[in-house]
């Protein structure tokens, strides 16, 4: 095992320059990246561990790490299978047999299916009672996941890979449950004890150095009790447990963690792992994470015996992929900033889906209609890329400047002309409303029998939540009125004669009223 004193080399220069950029500009409070280069690691700490303590996260600074928690839960499932108590060939029928299914397809699923996001379940569960806006996967237990499994009819299921949580829990609780134990108590005897990672757990055993969960600006609670899709995305860690893990997967002598990379059922995963092949051949195996208030990003390089980690106290899972995947493949990020006037504008994509582009805090953004902005960073002369979702903009120069755009994702490319600005999604500046004018609008409000949108408030940040969805952050622009960063929509409270707030309309590719209820 590598000792922490040796050193990997720094980051990037534009890796460590976009992570200080996330703290200057509010997208992130703490950040730690840890990198790894053939037994030899080095670890930064960027920004401070909370509101109140204002010390540098550090190597043991703990932090939520969402979905990298999927990578752990298929090493559970693997050592189960070493064990002989468990076979990727073994079908949801087979290890489910209280379960009375709807549908042979989807108890003919096999759990190598559910280790490669190739099952064809849908990627959530839509019977998730969400009693608490503020951590959505809490109370969701084993009796609601095999209700739900058992009722979901389908004739067939689509086997490409299409990621799904509620696949992951599945194979949490199988391999749990062929431990004979807990999901948390497997994953410490059989994964997390082996590997030496005594900072890594299912459950917060140590707040005094966990960071703070941060979004917007406002301090989030954490996701406590996954219960049955913990195998989804429940453990939390520190940079230096994840360092050992990514020293582990350089072991000629692990078999199970080389199992995990060898078995691929498409071309873009392995078990576990996001896979991608770099430029120069090499493969790289990723994967990142997203809660109420963290991100995270690990990545691992066989070929060079390289490994990126980073963990952060932040919601802008893209950006930290961005910086990760720049890092492990060892590509310094062009220069992004400038003047952008030249390629603002709108362009259509489809009829109805148009794509505003404009400027930002320096930056290039891309902000598709019903969805969410993204950052594009300069890959060449008029050129532009948002590498998480594979996105590639190429601008084409006509008579009166650049009238069309090439749109390039999933191996397609459309060619988008440009069109009036106001067809476009608006763009909002958001502006500051004190904690107390908040609370009148926190409550419950009747979007459809089967939906209510639940407002809350935490310090002097409002978040909104549909009904089987998580809580986002939403932001002023006028007085009460609200935007959201995640997704083209706004809320615009309604008040009473006497002043008191009576319902709430939800702008979102048209209007839907919802009086409130609570």
């Amino acid at each position: 095992m590598f000792s922490f004193p040796a050193f990997a080399g720094p980051a990037l220069d534009t890796v460590e320059a976009g992570l200080q950029s996330m703290i200057d500009e509010g997208e992130a409070r703490a950040i730690v990246i840890g990198l790894y280069d053939n037994g030899k690691t080095s670890v930064a700490g960027f920004g401070q561990v909370s509101r109140a303590d204002t010390a540098s996260p550090k190597a043991d600074t703990i932090f939520e790490i969402g979905s990298i928690t999927k990578v752990f839960t298929v090493l559970l499932a693997e050592e189960q299978v070493m064990a002989e108590r468990l076979a990727w060939s073994d079908t949801l029928g087979m290890r489910l047999p209280d379960v009375d299914f709807a549908s042979d397809a989807v108890a003919g699923v096999t759990t190598g299916e559910l280790a490669g996001h190739v099952s064809g379940l849908p990627r959530m569960p839509d019977n998730m009672p969400m009693a608490d806006p503020m951590n959505p996967y809490a109370g969701y237990d084993s009796a609601l996941l095999q209700e739900f499994i058992g009722g979901y009819e389908a004739a067939s299921l689509d086997k490409a890979f299409a990621y799904s949580n509620l696949g992951m829990g599945l194979l949490g609780e199988i391999a749990a449950s062929a431990a004979g134990l807990s999901y948390e108590e497997a994953m410490q005897r059989d994964v997390l004890s082996g590997y030496g990672m005594s900072d890594t757990s299912v459950t917060i055993r140590d707040p005094e150095r966990l960071a703070q969960g941060y979004s917007g600006g406002a301090d989030m609670p954490n996701w406590n009790g996954f219960d049955a899709l913990a195998g989804a995305g429940a453990v939390l860690s520190t940079t230096e447990d994840m360092l050992r893990f990514v020293d582990a997967n350089f072991d000629d002598d692990n078999a199970a963690l080389e199992t995990l990379r060898q078995n691929t059922l498409s071309a873009d995963s392995a078990f576990g792992w996001i896979k991608e092949t770099h430029d120069d051949g090499d493969t790289i195996f990723w994967h990142n994470g997203g809660t109420g208030g963290y991100a995270s990003f690990l990545g691992i390089r066989p070929e060079t015996g390289t490994g990126v980690v980073i963990l952060s106290a932040s919601t802008d899972t893209g950006k930290i992929t961005e910086l990760g995947l720049a890092q492990v493949k060892g590509e310094e990020l062009v220069d992004s900033s400038g003047d952008f006037a030249q390629y603002a504008g709108t362009f259509q994509l489809a009829p109805g889906l148009m794509l505003a582009l404009f400027e930002d805090g320096g930056r290039l953004m891309g902000q598709a209609t019903g969805q969410g902005a993204f950052p594009l960073d300069k890959t060449g002369e008029h050129e532009f890329s948002f590498a998480a979702a594979e996105i590639r903009i190429v601008f084409n120069a006509g008579e009166q400047g650049f009238d069309s755009i090439d749109f390039q994702q999933g191996g397609m490319t459309t060619v988008a002309s440009r069109v009036a600005d106001d067809q476009g999604p608006r763009q909002y500046t958001a502006i500051d409303v004190e904690a107390d004018a908040l609370s009148d609008l926190v409550g419950g409000y009747q979007l459809s029998p089967a939906l209510v949108i639940t407002i809350t408030a935490n310090d002097a940040q409002l978040f909104a939540q549909l009904t089987g969805q998580p809580a986002y952050p939403v932001f002023a622009y006028e007085e009460d009125k609200f935007f959201f960063k995640v997704v083209d929509a706004q809320l615009i409270f309604e008040r009473d004669e006497a002043g008191n707030v009576s319902a709430v309309i939800l702008n979102q590719s048209g209007q839907q009223r919802a009086p409130r209820i609570e």
